[in-house]
């Protein structure tokens, strides 16, 4: 690897250069190319927001979004009124299949 790696040597490293795991001359040489590499610099800034994206997603919601809970409610609604139709209803005044 030349004092600035090229884009593939970049990728290859990557992970490597933001543990901090590389000798000084790779990790300056990395950083330098960072520096005028758009496309290097968005997979490193990518790689970076990774583990907050990971814990966003796997934390649970304070509390069920409204749509889901207006969704439940009218689902509960609804087999109540199948229950209390009695058998042979599938839902308010309508009747089901013959016993």
């Amino acid at each position: 690897m030349s004092l600035i790696p090229s884009c593939p040597e970049v990728r290859e490293h990557l992970t490597d250069y933001l543990e901090g795991t590389l000798p000084f001359r790779k990790r300056l040489g990395i950083r330098i190319h960072l520096l005028i590499c758009a496309a290097c610099d968005g997979l490193r800034k990518a790689l970076l927001a990774l583990p907050a994206f990971g814990r966003k997603i796997l934390e649970a919601p304070a509390e069920p979004p409204r749509e889901a809970a207006v969704a439940q409610e009218r689902a509960l609604e609804r087999a109540l009124e199948r229950i209390a139709a009695g058998p042979g209803k599938t839902g308010p005044g309508k009747t089901g299949p013959e016993n």
